[in-house]
């Protein structure tokens, strides 16, 4: 366990190199954890020293991108949780098939969608379409083993029930 003491002088000490470093602590990796994962995965990095372990990362926030821009793809796999959006079009509007709304994202360090502006799409939807996306969680994207911000597209489809 990393005391608070500890903490901050790893802090003081980092703080006295450069005044813009930053520190940030996550917990290790359990080896049970460890042991879980994917062989391909294990063969790429150390086991768990120990179990109660705790990460400390020395960083610039300065020499990181404030923003990186990812796959649609990608950005879609990191999702943890969809809100459906809401029909707008009445029932019996006469329209079939599926319409879909692009949308230009940012989502934030923690994973939720700051921003989100409409590329293309029936102008009936795209309000909907934001008003759901802007409720999707995705896991944080890690930079180094730190959190950016990350631009993505998506596609929003509403099923047309005519």
């Amino acid at each position: 366990m990393l005391s608070d003491e500890l903490f901050q002088e790893a802090l003081q000490a980092a703080k006295a190199v450069n005044g813009r470093l930053e520190v940030m602590l996550s917990r290790g990796l359990r080896r049970e954890d460890y042991l879980k994962l994917p062989p391909q995965v294990r063969e790429k990095i150390k086991p768990p020293a120990w179990d109660d372990g705790v990460n400390v990362t020395i960083y610039d926030p300065a020499a990181l991108p404030r923003r990186i821009r990812i796959e649609d793809a990608a950005q879609e796999s990191m999702l943890i949780a969809r809100i459906a959006p809401v029909d707008p079009r009445q029932p019996d509007a006469g329209a079939r098939g599926t319409d879909a709304v692009k949308l230009s994202i940012v989502v934030g360090k923690d994973g939720t969608v700051i921003d989100a502006a409409a590329v293309a799409g029936p102008e009936l939807l795209i309000g909907a379409a934001v008003d759901a996306v802007k409720q999707w969680t995705y896991r944080p994207t890690l930079l180094n083993g730190i959190p950016v911000e990350v631009q993505a597209g998506v596609e929003v489809r509403f099923a047309s029930a005519g």
